[in-house]
């Protein structure tokens, strides 16, 4: 039987996995999207439609994954 400690924690590590996940989607999909020379607007709405997202989540990925300056 588990504890409530324990069912939280259970829980939080299913949600981290998901989140982490959806991260590493995102990521590709923003590098995908440049590498085919997606605008930020495509990208956007690719991030929004596969993620299952808002815009403002997509635009944060965006500002987080975007174009690097090197």
């Amino acid at each position: 039987m588990y504890t409530v400690f324990e069912e939280t924690r259970v829980e939080g590590r299913k949600e981290g996995r998901t989140e982490g996940r959806k991260e590493g989607r995102a990521e590709e999909i923003i590098e995908m999207g440049y590498e085919f020379g997606l605008s930020d607007d495509d990208i956007l709405g690719r991030l929004q439609r596969k993620l299952d997202i808002s815009l403002e989540m997509a635009r944060a990925y965006l500002r987080r994954f975007g174009k690097k300056t090197i």
